[in-house]
């Protein structure tokens, strides 16, 4: 990847917050597994700083995170190669790949200090699971959320199920990740899969407000409460969904497609990420073309 990590997930801290800020707006903050690496060494990196009480996600441009970005995914994540004659990835490489990338969201769940995730734009697919991640969240109430990526042929295996099931009941998780439909931020905040929704162009202010009553917390109070936290999403069984997940995921991306099912991987090749995106959303949808 040619852009400079440093200028794609930038890191400032101040007043005790520490922002983490995706800034690849013309990819429309679609993020790379480097930038998932720059991410967490951010996030560690608030963790040592004694000054942070807060970490704060949010992005530059139109949107959040329109998730993983599509160019890596489906092989090229595990080193496949288009090369004649050369093997398919093997499961050992999809797991051990899988494990070390799902465990990331696990150190988001667990990070020591509260986090916040500000959400304009799309906010769809690993850009979502930040989201799901957080202690906080708020959207603004015309964004568009939701995990459309799980029509691509996972359909339920998501990195977050026992997050969605908790916030959502197994309903309505299993509506979300089966059907992939986004939905606005007022529909996000009214289902609880983030607190609020304000209007766009107050969502800085709003998120600010919230960072404000973190940080005048007592440090001690902040970490003892993260800490009761995490063990009781332990005693609910929450850290064994990221045992699932990169199993899932690591079966998932090595499904067999039939003559009539819709191919992404295919489709990418022949199309390109946009066009195979369009065309994934027209099958599901039964229109000519996809909405953009």
């Amino acid at each position: 990847m040619s852009e400079d990590l440093r200028d794609l997930v930038k890191y400032e801290a101040t007043d005790g917050r520490a922002y983490i800020t995706f800034c690849r707006d013309e990819k429309r903050n679609a993020l790379t597994y480097e930038m998932f690496d720059r991410m967490m060494e951010h996030v560690e990196r608030a963790e040592r700083d004694d000054d942070v009480r807060a970490i704060i996600f949010r992005s530059e441009g139109r949107d959040f995170s329109t998730g993983h970005d599509l160019a890596q995914v489906g092989g090229a994540e595990y080193g496949f190669s288009k090369e004649p004659g050369a093997r398919r990835p093997s499961q050992r490489i999809r797991l051990s790949f899988d494990k070390r990338h799902v465990e990331q969201f696990r150190q988001l769940l667990y990070c020591t200090k509260p986090t916040l995730s500000l959400v304009q734009g799309y906010c769809v697919g690993a850009g979502l699971y930040i989201v799901e991640a957080s202690d906080l969240a708020i959207a603004a109430d015309d964004a568009k959320i939701g995990h459309p990526e799980q029509k691509m042929g996972l359909a339920g295996a998501s990195y977050m199920t026992s997050i969605n099931i908790l916030a959502l009941g197994p309903k309505k998780a299993r509506e979300i990740l089966l059907l992939g439909e986004t939905m606005s931020g007022t529909e996000a905040a009214r289902i609880g899969l983030v607190n609020k929704a304000v209007p766009a162009g107050e969502l800085a202010a709003a998120g600010e407000d919230w960072a404000e009553r973190i940080v005048r917390l007592p440090r001690d109070a902040i970490a003892i409460g993260k800490a009761a936290t995490h063990l009781s999403l332990d005693s609910l069984g929450m850290t064994s969904q990221f045992v699932q997940g990169y199993v899932m995921h690591a079966l998932g991306t090595n499904i067999r497609y039939e003559a009539d099912e819709n191919n992404f991987m295919r489709e990418r090749r022949n199309k390109g990420v946009t066009g195979a995106a369009h065309a994934r959303e027209s099958r599901y949808e039964g229109q000519d073309k996809a909405e953009d």
